[in-house]
Protein backbone atom coordinates (compact mmCIF):
# COMPACT_ATOMS: atom_id res chain seq x y z
CA UNK A 1 0.00 0.00 0.00
CA UNK A 2 1.00 3.29 -0.97
CA UNK A 3 1.43 5.48 2.40
CA UNK A 4 2.32 8.94 1.19
CA UNK A 5 0.10 11.38 -0.62
CA UNK A 6 3.31 12.21 -2.84
CA UNK A 7 4.52 9.15 -3.31
CA UNK A 8 0.85 8.34 -5.04
CA UNK A 9 1.53 11.65 -7.46
CA UNK A 10 4.76 10.60 -8.45
CA UNK A 11 3.37 7.02 -9.36
CA UNK A 12 -0.31 8.26 -10.33
CA UNK A 13 -0.43 8.05 -14.86
CA UNK A 14 -0.42 11.98 -16.50
CA UNK A 15 -3.24 10.99 -17.73
CA UNK A 16 -5.09 10.70 -13.91
CA UNK A 17 -3.01 13.80 -13.19
CA UNK A 18 -4.35 15.63 -15.77
CA UNK A 19 -8.05 15.10 -14.74
CA UNK A 20 -7.58 16.01 -11.07
CA UNK A 21 -10.01 18.98 -12.09
CA UNK A 22 -12.60 16.33 -13.05
CA UNK A 23 -13.43 14.31 -10.52
CA UNK A 24 -14.29 10.74 -10.58
CA UNK A 25 -17.66 10.05 -8.91
CA UNK A 26 -20.71 8.09 -7.95
CA UNK A 27 -24.06 7.70 -6.20
CA UNK A 28 -23.67 4.90 -3.40
CA UNK A 29 -25.38 3.99 0.29
CA UNK A 30 -22.62 2.79 2.08
CA UNK A 31 -23.01 0.08 4.88
CA UNK A 32 -21.12 1.06 7.39
CA UNK A 33 -17.13 0.35 9.05
CA UNK A 34 -18.39 -2.30 11.38
CA UNK A 35 -20.67 -4.25 8.67
CA UNK A 36 -17.58 -3.25 6.15
CA UNK A 37 -15.23 -4.79 8.85
CA UNK A 38 -17.32 -8.28 9.28
CA UNK A 39 -17.37 -8.96 5.43
CA UNK A 40 -13.97 -8.20 4.76
CA UNK A 41 -12.89 -10.11 7.40
CA UNK A 42 -15.44 -13.34 6.66
CA UNK A 43 -13.89 -12.89 2.87
CA UNK A 44 -10.14 -12.98 4.18
CA UNK A 45 -10.90 -15.63 6.39
CA UNK A 46 -12.82 -18.04 3.84
CA UNK A 47 -10.57 -17.20 0.45
CA UNK A 48 -7.34 -15.80 2.09
CA UNK A 49 -5.68 -12.87 2.29
CA UNK A 50 -3.76 -13.64 -1.30
CA UNK A 51 -6.66 -14.96 -2.99
CA UNK A 52 -7.15 -11.31 -4.50
CA UNK A 53 -5.06 -8.80 -6.04
CA UNK A 54 -6.92 -5.63 -4.13
CA UNK A 55 -9.55 -5.73 -1.11
CA UNK A 56 -11.84 -2.89 -0.71
CA UNK A 57 -10.97 -1.13 2.38
CA UNK A 58 -13.15 -1.31 4.98
CA UNK A 59 -14.49 2.58 5.52
CA UNK A 60 -15.39 1.87 1.39
CA UNK A 61 -18.06 -0.73 1.62
CA UNK A 62 -21.06 0.35 -0.49
CA UNK A 63 -23.72 -0.43 -2.35
CA UNK A 64 -23.83 1.56 -5.68
CA UNK A 65 -26.44 3.13 -7.32
CA UNK A 66 -25.08 5.14 -10.26
CA UNK A 67 -21.30 5.40 -11.26
CA UNK A 68 -21.12 8.60 -13.07
CA UNK A 69 -17.12 8.80 -13.88
CA UNK A 70 -15.28 11.87 -14.40
CA UNK A 71 -17.17 15.01 -14.34
CA UNK A 72 -16.16 18.64 -15.22
CA UNK A 73 -16.29 20.40 -11.48
CA UNK A 74 -18.75 22.68 -12.48
CA UNK A 75 -21.61 20.28 -13.21
CA UNK A 76 -21.45 19.08 -9.61
CA UNK A 77 -23.31 21.67 -8.03
CA UNK A 78 -26.33 20.88 -10.61
CA UNK A 79 -25.67 17.03 -9.96
CA UNK A 80 -26.00 17.61 -5.94
CA UNK A 81 -29.06 19.92 -6.45
CA UNK A 82 -30.97 17.38 -8.46
CA UNK A 83 -30.18 14.89 -6.64
CA UNK A 84 -31.01 16.18 -3.56
CA UNK A 85 -35.03 16.71 -4.75
CA UNK A 86 -35.00 13.41 -6.22
CA UNK A 87 -34.13 11.83 -3.04
CA UNK A 88 -35.61 14.21 -0.54
CA UNK A 89 -39.11 12.00 -2.40
CA UNK A 90 -37.75 8.54 -0.88
CA UNK A 91 -38.35 7.33 2.07
CA UNK A 92 -36.07 5.34 4.81
CA UNK A 93 -35.71 1.95 4.89
CA UNK A 94 -34.18 -1.60 6.60
CA UNK A 95 -31.26 -2.87 4.93
CA UNK A 96 -29.31 -6.13 5.77
CA UNK A 97 -26.47 -7.92 3.56
CA UNK A 98 -27.19 -11.92 3.09
CA UNK A 99 -25.36 -13.77 0.62
CA UNK A 100 -22.24 -13.45 -2.15
CA UNK A 101 -21.20 -13.87 -5.18
CA UNK A 102 -18.92 -13.12 -8.33
CA UNK A 103 -18.68 -11.59 -11.62
CA UNK A 104 -16.14 -13.65 -14.32
CA UNK A 105 -15.04 -17.34 -14.33
CA UNK A 106 -16.16 -18.88 -12.03
CA UNK A 107 -13.08 -20.56 -11.48
CA UNK A 108 -11.38 -17.50 -11.39
CA UNK A 109 -13.77 -14.33 -10.66
CA UNK A 110 -12.88 -10.78 -11.16
CA UNK A 111 -14.90 -9.31 -8.22
CA UNK A 112 -16.42 -10.86 -5.35
CA UNK A 113 -19.19 -9.16 -3.67
CA UNK A 114 -22.02 -9.40 -1.00
CA UNK A 115 -25.24 -9.49 -1.44
CA UNK A 116 -28.48 -7.45 -0.39
CA UNK A 117 -31.33 -9.26 1.59
CA UNK A 118 -34.08 -6.98 3.58
CA UNK A 119 -33.74 -3.46 1.47
CA UNK A 120 -32.89 -4.96 -2.11
CA UNK A 121 -35.98 -3.40 -3.70
CA UNK A 122 -35.35 0.14 -1.65
CA UNK A 123 -31.61 -0.15 -3.80
CA UNK A 124 -33.56 -0.73 -6.63
CA UNK A 125 -36.12 2.41 -5.55
CA UNK A 126 -33.26 4.80 -4.70
CA UNK A 127 -31.44 3.84 -7.98
CA UNK A 128 -34.49 4.46 -10.49
CA UNK A 129 -34.93 7.49 -8.46
CA UNK A 130 -30.89 8.93 -9.17
CA UNK A 131 -30.79 7.63 -12.86
CA UNK A 132 -34.12 9.41 -13.48
CA UNK A 133 -32.52 12.47 -11.44
CA UNK A 134 -29.60 12.83 -13.73
CA UNK A 135 -30.57 12.06 -17.24
CA UNK A 136 -32.09 15.69 -17.80
CA UNK A 137 -28.33 16.46 -16.84
CA UNK A 138 -26.84 14.40 -19.56
CA UNK A 139 -26.02 10.98 -17.72
CA UNK A 140 -26.91 8.11 -20.03
CA UNK A 141 -29.40 5.42 -17.94
CA UNK A 142 -27.62 2.19 -17.51
CA UNK A 143 -28.70 -0.22 -20.22
CA UNK A 144 -28.26 -3.05 -17.80
CA UNK A 145 -30.62 -3.91 -15.42
CA UNK A 146 -29.90 -3.07 -11.94
CA UNK A 147 -28.61 -5.67 -9.56
CA UNK A 148 -27.21 -4.38 -6.26
CA UNK A 149 -23.68 -5.27 -4.85
CA UNK A 150 -21.39 -5.08 -2.83
CA UNK A 151 -17.62 -4.93 -4.10
CA UNK A 152 -15.18 -6.87 -1.31
CA UNK A 153 -12.53 -7.75 -3.92
CA UNK A 154 -11.40 -7.92 -7.12
CA UNK A 155 -9.27 -9.81 -9.70
CA UNK A 156 -8.76 -13.44 -8.76
CA UNK A 157 -4.81 -14.03 -7.81
CA UNK A 158 -4.25 -17.49 -6.51
CA UNK A 159 -3.03 -18.95 -9.49
CA UNK A 160 -3.87 -22.32 -10.86
CA UNK A 161 -5.80 -22.60 -7.51
CA UNK A 162 -9.31 -23.09 -8.09
CA UNK A 163 -11.71 -20.95 -6.42
CA UNK A 164 -14.09 -22.11 -4.56
CA UNK A 165 -17.54 -20.89 -5.20
CA UNK A 166 -18.93 -23.39 -2.58
CA UNK A 167 -17.77 -21.05 0.38
CA UNK A 168 -20.07 -17.89 -0.82
CA UNK A 169 -22.82 -19.77 0.98
CA UNK A 170 -20.97 -19.43 3.95
CA UNK A 171 -21.45 -15.50 3.84
CA UNK A 172 -22.91 -13.63 7.33
CA UNK A 173 -26.29 -12.22 8.03
CA UNK A 174 -25.67 -9.09 9.08
CA UNK A 175 -28.14 -5.84 9.36
CA UNK A 176 -26.65 -2.52 8.18
CA UNK A 177 -29.39 -1.00 10.05
CA UNK A 178 -32.10 2.25 8.50
CA UNK A 179 -31.01 3.81 4.99
CA UNK A 180 -31.54 7.21 5.76
CA UNK A 181 -29.25 8.75 2.82
CA UNK A 182 -27.28 8.36 -0.29
CA UNK A 183 -23.92 10.00 -0.19
CA UNK A 184 -22.04 11.20 -3.49
CA UNK A 185 -18.62 9.99 -3.40
CA UNK A 186 -15.81 11.20 -4.90
CA UNK A 187 -12.71 8.29 -5.56
CA UNK A 188 -9.28 9.18 -5.03
CA UNK A 189 -6.86 6.13 -6.39
CA UNK A 190 -3.88 4.97 -4.49
CA UNK A 191 -5.69 6.19 -1.19
CA UNK A 192 -6.90 4.16 1.90
CA UNK A 193 -9.69 4.74 1.70
CA UNK A 194 -10.42 5.61 -1.38
CA UNK A 195 -13.74 7.08 -1.52
CA UNK A 196 -14.45 10.87 -0.12
CA UNK A 197 -18.13 12.16 1.24
CA UNK A 198 -18.83 15.24 -0.97
CA UNK A 199 -22.52 15.07 -0.65
CA UNK A 200 -24.84 13.39 1.27
CA UNK A 201 -28.96 13.46 0.45
CA UNK A 202 -31.56 12.54 3.09
CA UNK A 203 -34.38 10.30 2.15
CA UNK A 204 -37.70 11.54 3.16
CA UNK A 205 -35.96 15.40 3.13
Amino acid sequence: MIERQEEAEKEMPESQKAGKDRPRIFVAVPVGPIVGAALSTWAETTFGADSFRRWTDVRDVHFTLKFLGDVEQERIAAIEAALKEALARETPFALGVAGAGTFGLAEAPRVLFAEPAEGSEGLCRLAEATEAALAPLGFAREKRSFRAHSTLARKYAAGEKVFESSKLETAPVLSVGTVDQAVLYRTHMYQRPMYERIAEFPLGG
